[in-house]
């Protein structure tokens, strides 16, 4: 009886907390890293706002300014009733196409709010989401606490040498670090950009914590829920949901998990209709996504694995040669086999190539049982500390550099064309907003345009790099057209190009322009002119 008193019958809330295997002191510390983490990406928008120059405006972006205003001109498109996709960063007017949906839907609702405020609010959430789901994996995954956190620090802050040694040469063989080359690889890195990219991972990493659970404890509405965040990377990145089914199902048949099976099968056939109409797309109007790249430059496998990801690497061999990756660390390390053929394979790495996207986080999974093996052969207690911070400090050198990186592409305005706007071209663009419609072109200097169809609703003949159908090309048109051709030679590029306005913030260009009888000049700000081309 005293032993019965002294051990009270837990609470169902208490019994609820034991089955989700992360206690309260966990998800504690888990809400205190993650809180670090996601305040030293506000801390770059601040000082970019101090440091704005005279007679400009700060956008509201610091991290990939430029890919910002697309989702901002989407989200602005969505409240506008647009359910497809209609590229509006270049001159052409292409079909329809069901891509981007989180950005076009969700501005059926939210695009009043559109602008830096939306943007930056949703991305917090989705990595505030990213963060805690792959801490929930590491829970699935290790049972010890202290091992969760070693793997949640590897995964979400790991990275490789590539600052260090962006290039090796090993004999004949070149090889650089993936890292250097396209943004993407840390988890680290994805909390400062684009709100779908952490949200895409998250929803991978949910997806493959519902498998896992489904060993021991499988409620119908988990399985609901893998099955909609399976649909819901589909429609982010089709190539991860690919890459997840192809995962879940490895795992499944590895470990003979009928309930993995189940979610797999599910998956692939609530995923199959839109993977059907990607493909329809593709062989039928591929023009429609000429402005899509479905693959990014990741180096070479070797750069991949031996530079990208030097530490976890390294504690990965130490695993497996100690037999201490198995079971179900076959889930991450087939996630690792899985995106390096995805990327490097010839053939696929030009359709389902941006699958490197978060690679640190099944590296840093597989790593942490190598870790642990580190940490105990350190035959001095003492010692093992120092042995485990200098370990994980080598392996989140890029994630940490990730995080600070921004301070100073503010601090310096390295980006200062996308960061910051002029008074004069915004004042214009405000005027001109109610004026156009999706149908109207607005002609501007190369990245002048990026501002144009994100605060208004016309397009732009260029505009965003990679946006933009041959952007090289059309930027030394623009420059020509305001430059060196003739007044009867910009007529007819005008009309040859269905262009409506021409957009200038430089007084030069507007004392050329003034005596053309083909323009009119409707609006001036500062040294800003927006001309209308007569019909």
């Amino acid at each position: 009886m005293a032993l019965a008193r002294a051990l009270p019958l837990p609470q169902p809330q208490e019994v609820a907390l034991q089955q989700s295997g992360v206690s309260r002191a966990e998800w504690r510390w888990l809400y205190a890293v993650a809180g670090v983490i996601l305040s030293l990406t506000a801390f770059p928008l601040a000082i970019a706002q101090l440091v704005t120059p005279a007679g400009t405006v700060f956008s509201g972006y610091v991290v990939i300014a430029r890919d910002a205003f697309v989702y901002q001109q989407m989200w602005q498109a969505g409240w506008a009733g647009a359910w497809l996709f209609h590229p509006a960063f270049t001159s052409e007017t292409l079909p329809g196409v069901l891509i981007y949906p989180w950005y076009l839907w969700s501005g059926h609702l939210l695009g009043f709010l559109n602008g830096p405020a939306l943007y930056h609010a949703a991305r917090l959430l989705a990595a505030t989401a990213l963060l805690l789901a792959i801490y929930r994996l590491c829970a699935e995954l290790f049972t010890p606490v202290k091992l969760r956190r070693w793997a949640f620090v590897l995964a979400s802050l790991g990275g490789g040498i590539g600052l260090l040694v962006p290039g090796l040469d090993l004999g004949p063989l070149h090889v650089r670090a993936s890292e250097m080359a396209s943004p993407g690889t840390s988890a680290a890195e994805l909390v400062s950009m684009a709100p779908h990219l952490p949200a895409a991972l998250a929803l991978m990493c949910w997806s493959f914590t519902v498998a896992l659970r489904s060993r021991r404890l499988f409620a119908p509405i988990e399985l609901v829920s893998g099955v909609a965040a399976l649909v819901g990377l589909e429609l982010i990145y089709p190539q991860l949901a690919l890459l997840a089914l192809l995962v879940i199902a490895g795992w499944a048949i590895g470990r003979q998990a009928r309930g993995g099976m189940m979610l797999a099968v599910a998956g692939a056939v609530a995923c199959a209709p839109y993977f059907a109409y990607t493909a329809v797309v593709l062989r039928t109007a591929p023009q429609a996504l000429r402005v899509i790249r479905p693959s990014l430059d990741a180096g070479d496998p070797l750069g991949f694995i031996i530079l990208s990801h030097l530490v976890c690497t390294a504690l990965i061999l130490i695993a497996v040669r100690r037999g201490r990756l198995r079971s179900d660390l076959l889930l991450p390390a087939l996630w690792i086999v899985g995106m390096t053929t995805f990327v490097f394979v010839p053939g696929l790495s030009g359709i389902v190539g941006r699958s490197f996207m978060g690679s640190s986080i099944p590296f840093g999974l597989c790593a942490a049982p190598g870790l642990l093996v580190v940490v105990r052969g350190v035959v001095l207690r003492r010692r093992r500390g120092p042995v485990l911070v200098a370990v994980l400090a080598a392996s989140s050198l890029f994630g940490i550099f990730s995080l600070v990186q921004p301070l100073w592409i503010a601090g310096l305005r390295l980006d200062a064309r996308a960061e910051y706007e002029s008074v004069g071209e915004a004042g214009l663009l405000a005027w001109l907003a109610p004026q156009v419609t999706p149908a109207d072109v607005v002609l501007t200097r190369y990245l002048d345009g990026v501002f144009v169809p994100a605060e208004t609703q016309a397009r732009v003949f260029v505009g965003h790099p990679d946006q933009t159908i041959d952007a090289g090309s059309k930027a030394d048109q623009a420059t020509a057209f305001f430059t060196t051709l003739t007044v009867e030679q910009r007529i007819d590029f005008l009309r040859a190009n269905g262009i409506d306005y021409v957009l200038t913030t430089s007084p030069t260009d507007r004392a050329s322009l003034a005596a053309d009888p083909h323009l009119i000049d409707v609006q001036e700000k500062g040294p800003a002119t927006i001309f209308k081309v007569r019909s």
